[in-house]
């Protein structure tokens, strides 16, 4: 008689996400590609990397299926995420068009692509392109996120992709947009840090970022001693905690939530990055 198959907690989930993630950016760069099969259309032309490892950020230069070259960056101390651009010019200057997010979960994992439109360079010290040993990262200005164009999701053994994906995959970013928005609100109202991203206090890893918010938002899932003053929230999110979504997104998008939230930190923790060639 097989013994019964024992289900992650959430809480252990994220945090064997983040340690893998975190300590090996081949794994978070193709982490949904192996899951739905797509890794392997993809060829490694360059690779470019800097800093201690968990914190090293690395450029990849990359031939797609269909012949394209592309550019993409990740940096370890932000699992989940790898930004993706075009080739530079002669100049390094690059467009950043696209972010891949994988959110995964103790039952499953969201994976899809945002489109994104901002300006990147990569130039060696006198400014030119491509680089034969090293150079520096430049990311010019805000990176503007816009709409999810493509995903997959697994939550247990029911999977949508293509068209069946996109829907819930958008109405579920409208949703935390609203929850990630009212979290750097309260934060200021509430004598939180400002942070760097906007307005709100920051978290370096999924962990920290649970730990806190968690008894804040689910004061009913903590003990009795522990429970914060209860929160009056807005009308749209109040429906959202009354009918049990707030609480589904939480468990089952902790990573996206994470990095929506912490977009502009992600952002800026690639700028000026001195990154060295590795092969």
């Amino acid at each position: 008689m097989k013994a019964p198959k024992k289900k992650i907690s959430q809480g252990a989930a994220v945090i064997l996400i983040y340690l893998l993630l975190s300590g090996c950016s081949a794994l978070v760069q193709r982490g949904g590609e192996f899951l739905e099969g797509r890794a392997f259309a993809e060829m490694e032309l360059a690779l470019y990397r800097s800093g201690p490892r968990r914190n090293r950020i690395e450029l990849r230069e990359l031939r797609l299926e269909n012949g394209e070259r592309v550019i993409d960056i990740y940096n370890e101390g932000w699992p989940g995420i790898v930004l993706r651009g075009g080739m530079p010019d002669g100049r390094g200057a690059f467009e950043l068009y696209q972010a891949k997010i994988l959110s995964s979960h103790a039952d499953g994992w969201n994976d899809f692509i945002l489109d994104i439109s901002g300006a990147a360079s990569f130039v060696d010290p006198v400014f030119t392109y491509p680089i034969n040993s090293g150079g520096i990262l430049y990311i010019k200005g805000e990176i503007i996120r816009l709409e999810i164009s493509s995903g997959n999701i697994r939550l247990r053994s029911n999977r949508l992709s293509g068209e069946a994906a996109l829907g819930p995959l958008r109405n579920r970013r409208e949703r935390i947009l609203a929850l990630t928005d009212w979290m750097k609100d309260w934060l200021m109202e509430n004598g939180g840090n400002r942070g760097e991203n906007g307005g709100g206090r920051d978290f370096s890893n999924p962990k920290d970022f649970e730990s806190f918010w968690r008894p804040i938002l689910f004061p009913e899932l903590v003990s009795r001693n522990r429970r914060p003053a209860e929160i009056i929230f807005p009308e749209d999110l109040g429906e959202l905690k009354n009918s049990g979504a707030l609480l589904r997104d939480w468990e089952e998008a902790l990573v996206w939530i994470f990095i929506e939230y912490s977009w502009d930190n992600i952002i800026s923790s690639f700028n000026e990055a001195a990154l060295d060639r590795i092969r």
